[in-house]
């Protein structure tokens, strides 16, 4: 008689999510994005990829700003003055997401071998070094991980329906085919910077994970070493404890590492995502200022309407990036506490004690890593962002005012 599959639903599917993840990166242009150690590609097949990536990502950059450039004046057209300040708004976010596409495109090719070697190769070492850890933080890590999955599905189909919205707003010919086409370039951008940036999450889940496991084993360290006692096989076994706080040592170090160069890697990318959403959510707020202005519902524009969905969308999607690196930062914090209680054994043993004081030194030195030198990515950051942009919603709706009375 078989057994019953205990595993969960994410480890059972969980390569089969990595390789969706890949087709989608694929389509877009990301060929350096590898959730997982693939199967070497064929150098044919591999170069054809690459040659598909980078006349995609300068189609992108070069071709088609020229492209809605020259008809700039056409995307802003309308006589609603209020709808044309939005509008305004909305195409400063897609040049937001446009240099951020540049700043993209610069990093996959200039750490086209790191993003590999640095990145998806050490976690997959850390995930076999962790394959008998305490299950508990596999749970929250999954939840992450579905979480992440459904938004970014619904962020598409937001988008789409926007699309779609707009090419039956019924405005006249020109103005509304191109804006169709800004429609369908700003989805592409964002799907573009949005690949880089679920790569950047999975990485920081993925240290999540790895530090939460780790304290969990610290812990049950210090528990075996409070109820050392002298004599007998005392000394055995602080032998044996400090080469396991030592290995313990060690993989803190790989993860502090693997969060390092990640972050380093794609830490342009956040910032792009951090004016990103702010320019949605003063895009969402002058939106439901614009539609609480109308006197009915039928003149509401339903592009705004899904619009002000995706910049809510935006903002969640935004947050659990912060939110990921906030706990990451609390679990740091988490691990320095485990040591600090790390109680000695009655009779000083020399090598244990120096492995505590050299793991303690180590702590002391690991800090999180900062957005551009400038900021620390967690949720005060995103509270910040909000602020920001309900200051400058102010701003806009005084704007609104003045041209209101002028006219």
């Amino acid at each position: 008689m078989t057994q019953p599959d205990k595993r969960s639903f994410w480890e059972r599917h969980e390569y089969k999510i990595y390789h969706y993840g890949h087709v989608y990166a694929f389509i877009y242009g990301q060929v350096v994005i590898d959730y997982v150690p693939q199967q070497a590609l064929r150098r044919p097949i591999k170069r054809l990829l690459i040659v598909y990536s980078h006349l995609l990502s300068l189609l992108l950059i070069v071709v088609l700003p020229g492209y809605f450039g020259y008809h700039f004046r056409t995307l802003t057209d309308t006589r609603d003055r209020r709808l044309q300040l939005l509008l305004y708004v909305s195409f400063a976010n897609t040049a937001i997401k446009y240099a951020t596409v540049i700043v993209t495109y610069v990093a996959n090719t200039v750490h086209f071998d790191d993003i590999n070697q640095r990145c998806t190769n050490k976690r997959s070492h850390l995930e076999r070094e962790f394959k008998n850890a305490p299950n508990g933080p596999k749970k929250p890590f999954e939840f992450f991980m579905y979480f992440k999955f459904c938004l970014i599905n619904l962020m598409m189909i937001i988008q789409v329906c926007g699309i779609f919205a707009q090419y039956g707003a019924g405005e006249k010919g020109a103005v509304n085919q191109v804006r169709v086409h800004f429609a369908i370039y700003a989805f592409v951008l964002w799907n573009y910077t949005e690949n880089m940036a679920d790569y950047n999450y999975f990485i920081n889940g993925s240290v999540l994970k790895y530090y939460r496991q780790l304290n969990l084993q610290l812990d049950s360290l210090r528990e075996e070493a409070g109820r050392l006692r002298p004599g007998g096989m005392f000394l055995q076994r602080c032998c044996e404890l400090s080469d396991r706080l030592e290995e313990i040592r060690r993989r803190c170090r790989e993860i502090h590492a693997l969060q390092k160069e990640s972050f380093r890697m794609h830490q342009f990318q956040l910032l792009g995502l951090m004016l990103s959403t702010l320019i949605n959510n003063l895009t969402n707020f002058y939106a439901l200022f614009h539609m609480l202005a109308k006197q009915s519902l039928e003149e509401v524009s339903y592009p705004l309407l899904v619009g002000s969905f995706y910049a809510t969308g935006f903002y969640i999607d935004t947050y659990i990036v912060a939110l990921i690196n906030e706990h990451i930062k609390l679990e740091m914090e988490s691990v320095a506490l485990t040591m600090r209680r790390f109680a000695e054994p009655p009779a000083i043993d020399e090598r244990l004690t120096r492995e505590i004081e050299h793991f303690s030194l180590e702590l002391l030195n690991c800090h999180s890593p900062m957005l551009c030198g400038l900021l620390h990515l967690d949720r005060r950051l995103v509270y910040l962002i909000a602020v920001t942009a309900f200051s400058y919603f102010i701003t806009l709706v005084q704007f609104d005012l003045y041209l209101r009375m002028k006219t």
